[in-house]
């Protein structure tokens, strides 16, 4: 139906008004006119047929008798015709029999108005079939309009049914199943894909409208029911690790719930693989941090593990007012020892004296490093001096008991090595270096006073 916006929301329109009498089209166009509707006329059945395809107008006023086509021929022709039978056709005759009449409303007529017509009648008769037009267009606007929602709805849901079933996720659509006092004594499944039905020992379809917690009682168990009332009631999202074990899921899932109304989405994603991942390159991790820590040749602490130990240490020492003690050793006449038998034969002492302090200083948070070429160091946390004098004499002891035996046949040779300790008590005032200081000047003096012996020296604060 054809008409202007401003005539949308009152009853104007375009009418066809077919009558071989000119004094009745002149009156009918005048009346319909003065009431806003848009009239155009036309004398014959034949010009009625054409105008109307054409025009296409919301109403058609047609007279019965006329020449050569009559109303009742016209009416037939468009009625047939897609782009005119839904065109309301009010006829207009000097018949007023019955026969008439049911002759008009059997061709297709929606009304009927007799000559002479009165004004009033026209109009309400006009405005009439006009509404109902109207309503009628609404009502299949509206039946189209409900008919597509429903198409886009179903395509929706097979959508989301392709989408849900297409992930190895599981997910789920909860309903929280409330108590008279209105807690949270379970929830209801509204949707599942494959993966979460499957879970539950069931299927999709037979899963919705059951209890969460008569399928899973597991849930409960593991806290994961009680985390779903938390986002229920305070509306914060779920991101929790689980490590999950049923009879036919087992591994780690990332359970992710978010509030939806009065219930929760929740989606398990299996994270099994990307926690093996994780384990694996932090064990690498652990293995590349402890290899950074230890000296290649001798696999005790390097100097840099040395230096992040003893500032460690000493913090913790200083903070607990607990003793501390240093020992620094550097293995007798090294260098002869190397020029005479050799870089490998050296290389081989190291080892052994190092293995020999490491396997002495036994206390876990002792710490065996090697301080640079022949030189090592110990720090022996929790220590006092007289702890330490008496680590140190072990320690000749053991590093004497070492029988190297160079290549090319020459004489079994042992070694031994000089010891600097030293000891304190942390204090503000003093800092690690101190601590060096005092335990190398106490090995200069073992040096000078022979050699293979063990020298204490008193901290004294660095200037």
């Amino acid at each position: 139906m054809r008409s202007s916006p401003a005539a949308s929301s009152s009853l104007t329109g375009e009418i066809l008004v077919v009558d071989d009498t000119p004094a009745n089209l002149t009156l009918l166009r005048q009346m319909l006119s003065a009431r806003g509707y848009s009239v155009q006329v036309c004398r014959t059945g034949e010009l009625a047929i054409k105008s109307a395809t054409l025009m296409q107008p919301d109403l058609i006023l047609l007279d019965i008798k006329m020449p050569e086509l009559d109303g009742y021929s016209v009416c037939r022709w468009l009625k047939t015709h897609p782009e005119t039978a839904e065109i309301p056709v009010i006829f207009i005759s000097v018949l007023e029999t019955t026969e008439e009449k049911v002759a008009a409303f059997q061709v297709g007529g929606a009304d009927y108005v007799t000559k002479p017509f009165q004004a009033e009648e026209v109009i309400a008769r006009v405005e009439h079939q006009l509404l109902v037009r109207r309503q009628k267009a609404q009502l299949e606007l509206e039946i189209h309009e409900r008919q597509s929602t429903e198409a886009r709805l179903k395509k929706s849901r097979s959508l989301l049914a392709s989408v849900l079933n297409s992930t190895l996720d599981s997910v789920s659509a909860l309903q929280a199943i409330r108590n008279d006092e209105g807690l949270i004594l379970d929830f209801e499944w509204l949707l599942a894909n494959a993966v979460a039905a499957n879970a539950a020992h069931t299927n999709s379809d037979a899963i919705i409208g059951q209890r969460l917690l008569d399928l899973m009682p597991e849930y409960g168990i593991i806290g994961l029911f009680d985390d779903l009332v938390r986002v229920v009631e305070t509306g914060k999202i779920l991101n929790r690790e689980i490590c999950y074990e049923s009879d036919t899921l087992c591994g780690w899932f990332q359970a992710i719930a978010i509030k939806l109304d009065d219930g929760v989405t929740l989606t398990f994603r299996d994270i099994t693989a990307r926690k093996q991942m994780e384990l694996a390159l932090k064990a690498s991790n652990v293995e590349l941090q402890q290899q950074a820590n230890l000296d290649g040749l001798t696999q005790v602490a390097n100097r840099r593990r040395f230096d992040d130990y003893l500032s460690e240490t000493w913090a913790y020492c200083l903070k607990h007012k607990r003793p501390l003690s240093l020992i620094l050793g550097d293995v007798d006449r090294f260098k002869n020892f190397n020029d005479t038998y050799g870089h490998q034969t050296g290389d081989v002492c190291l080892q052994k004296v190092a293995q020999t302090l490491r396997g002495l200083v036994q206390y876990p948070d002792d710490l065996v490093a090697r301080y640079g070429g022949e030189e090592f160091a110990i720090i022996l946390p929790q220590t006092e001096a007289a702890g330490a004098i008496r680590v140190a004499r072990r320690l000749l002891d053991a590093i004497r008991q070492i029988i190297l035996y160079p290549e090319g046949g020459a004489e079994p040779t042992s070694v031994t090595i000089s010891l600097g300790v030293s000891s304190l008590t942390p204090i503000s005032s003093i800092n690690p270096a101190a601590l060096i200081e005092a335990a190398d000047r106490a090995l200069y003096r073992a040096k000078s006073e022979g050699r293979d012996r063990a020298c204490w020296q008193l901290v004294r604060a660095l200037d």
